[in-house]
């Protein structure tokens, strides 16, 4: 049966990419969440809740495929206005997760010593909170314990410990990580999520976790709550009169009613009160390396390798080689491109001024409409006609020899009757 009616329109939902201005392109950040080479399901997963945790600044149904290398991700940033890249890895020993500040560094390489995925966090609560709205807008960001000149006891971790300029480093590049609050414009409506880093000092560790924000008016009576609530009716069957329900406290009380809530200042005047469900993942971050550039430069912070001031010098001096060895590269490979393109142009050139001057020498060759076509003619505009080369056409006879051919036959039928000819002529004879 044929499908009836018009075609379906699609409903746009999305935010128009018209209206994000390009100031906005620029301070908001983005980032590209990936995972490199071989790893478990485990790690896919992480890679998923991940990218959740980022939304909507980050692209959360990108595939990424073997073929594509980082320099392919940093090369298509900018076009995207996208400024952090992550990637997650994996190796016999141990999970790594690497932040990178596009597009020139610097590249921060953690070690995942423990995590926790959030299809788990949930299963262990009775019941979890959270609704698909919550990632509309981009999470709260809370640092916590980086400050303080006080360091890490010596070994914690394993290797050496995060001194104060490292410190300073990963709260910068975490900070940026996440979207700026604008203090004028902010509202506690959007606030819906909070992303947690806090550096524990006597593991030498950051401890990464991802919560939901609830939000409740204070004051206000636990049954009168409940009716104001559209989500869920409330059970009048025993109740004579809705003032029984509202006086009797709306029944019982519920698990999120019953844990505490913080009360915070509210703009409207209002008394609210705050409760943090956590959502997942969990992670436990070890600070391994610190280097230049995007994976790719002078290592200036290492866990378990120190370096002599020259032997850094030495290593600094063979990445910045190697940068100048890629950027001549990329030099002769866009000369090399450059002259392939005008070459190209080149003969596209001359085999158009080929083509035009065939045919100004065809127009010239064909005979006025007035005059007869005679024999002198045809020959004059086969003589005059210029031939092209056919590599197929070695055993065909050329017109010159065909028309030699139909001369000598037509010779041999006129003097049919003189000499010794085989050919048939007309007999004149007496009788």
């Amino acid at each position: 049966m044929p499908r009836q009616g018009s075609k379906r329109k699609k409903t746009r939902t999305e935010k128009e990419s018209g209206e994000i201005t390009e100031k906005e392109l620029k301070q908001v950040p983005r980032c590209f969440v990936l995972k490199r080479g071989h790893v478990g399901d485990r790690i896919k997963d992480l890679v998923k809740d991940f990218r959740e945790v980022m939304m909507p600044n980050c692209a959360k149904s990108l595939k990424e495929k073997k073929s594509n290398r980082i320099e392919d991700f940093v090369a298509v940033s900018s076009h995207y206005g996208v400024s952090h890249l992550v990637l997650f890895t994996a190796t016999k020993a141990a999970t790594y997760m690497k932040l990178a500040r596009l597009p020139q560094g610097p590249t921060l390489t953690f070690k995942v010593d423990s995590f926790t995925l959030s299809r788990e966090v949930r299963a262990a609560q009775k019941r979890p909170q959270g609704s698909s709205r919550d990632y509309i807008t981009a999470p709260l960001q809370v640092l916590n314990g980086f400050g303080g000149p006080k360091d890490a006891p010596e070994g914690a971790g394993g290797g050496k410990s995060m001194k104060v300029a490292e410190r300073q480093l990963a709260a910068e590049m975490l900070r940026g990580f996440f979207p700026a609050i604008d203090v004028p414009t902010f509202s506690q409506a959007e606030c819906r999520r909070a992303a947690l880093f806090h550096y524990d000092r006597e593991s030498d560790a950051i401890l990464f976790r991802h919560f939901v924000v609830g939000r409740k008016q204070m004051g206000i009576e636990r049954g009168v709550s409940r009716l104001t609530k559209f989500n869920r009716l409330p059970n009048l069957a025993k109740r004579g009169d809705i003032a029984d329900y509202v006086l009797g406290g709306g029944g019982a009380a519920s698990e999120s009613e019953i844990e505490e809530a913080a009360e915070v200042p509210s703009v409207s005047g209002g008394r609210v009160s705050v409760r943090l469900s956590e959502s997942g993942p969990r992670m436990k971050l070890l600070l391994m390396k610190a280097e230049e550039g995007v994976c790719t430069g002078g290592v200036f912070y290492h866990r378990f390798q120190t370096k002599t001031p020259s032997q850094q010098e030495v290593l600094q001096e063979r990445a910045r080689q190697r940068q100048k060895l890629r950027e001549r590269n990329a030099r002769l490979d866009s000369k090399e491109h450059a002259v392939k393109k005008k070459a190209k142009e080149r003969r596209k050139e001359q085999h158009r001024l080929n083509d035009r001057s065939d045919d100004e020498e065809e127009a010239a060759v064909q005979p006025n409409p007035g005059e007869s076509d005679s024999e002198d003619g045809k020959g004059g505009q086969q003589a005059g006609k210029k031939k092209r080369f056919n590599p197929f056409n070695f055993r065909k006879k050329g017109p010159s020899s065909k028309a030699a051919g139909a001369s000598d036959q037509s010779g041999q039928s006129k003097g049919a009757g003189k000499g010794k000819g085989k050919g048939k002529g007309k007999k004149i004879g007496t009788q």
